[in-house]
């Protein structure tokens, strides 16, 4: 048996309460797609009858890119219980859906809006050029992490990413 600050059996009952809270954020991850997947089909169907569609859409589509953010973060939970280890991957891609995801609505937001202050114009432009670089950095160190990881050995993958 293990033994943490010299109680026999503490790290298999902390192990256990990990995998538990992990399962329990799953389930809330679950949940919280499904709510927001529900909430944002009913969206849909108002707009499509008696709404401004392009606004209606544009919070749509905000709402669809959330539910991936949580079903990626699901997949991290999911290779986390299943493989253990820490994955670097699956943060990247919520970081680049997150900035694509603010591009699009900010986009169509600026897109719908009939007239805007020179400043609230100028700080949205500001806002879509760092969302833009921020995805340009998200993207490279996505191809980075792959390329380490492709030339890695198996051995080093073990120790870096929790793969036996």
């Amino acid at each position: 048996m293990s033994k943490i600050a010299g109680l026999p059996g503490s790290s298999e009952i902390l192990e256990f309460s990990e995998k538990v809270i992990y399962l329990v954020i799953a389930v809330t991850l679950i949940v919280m797609s499904i709510v927001s997947l529900v909430s944002s089909t009913s969206s849909l169907m108002k707009v499509i009858f008696n709404g401004d569609v392009i606004l209606g859409l544009t919070s749509v589509l905000n709402d669809v890119l959330f539910v991936i953010i949580l079903m990626e973060l699901l997949g991290t939970v999911i290779t986390h219980l299943s493989e253990g280890g820490f994955q670097l991957r699956p943060f990247l891609i919520i970081g680049i859906i997150s900035s694509v995801r603010r591009i699009l609505v900010l986009g169509a937001q600026l897109s719908t809006t009939r007239r805007l202050s020179q400043t609230v114009f100028d700080h949205s432009l500001i806002e879509l050029g760092v969302d833009a670089l921020i995805v340009v950095i998200l993207t490279v160190a996505l191809y980075l992490v792959q390329r380490i990881r492709k030339n890695s050995t198996s051995e080093e993958n073990a120790t870096l990413y929790g793969e036996s």
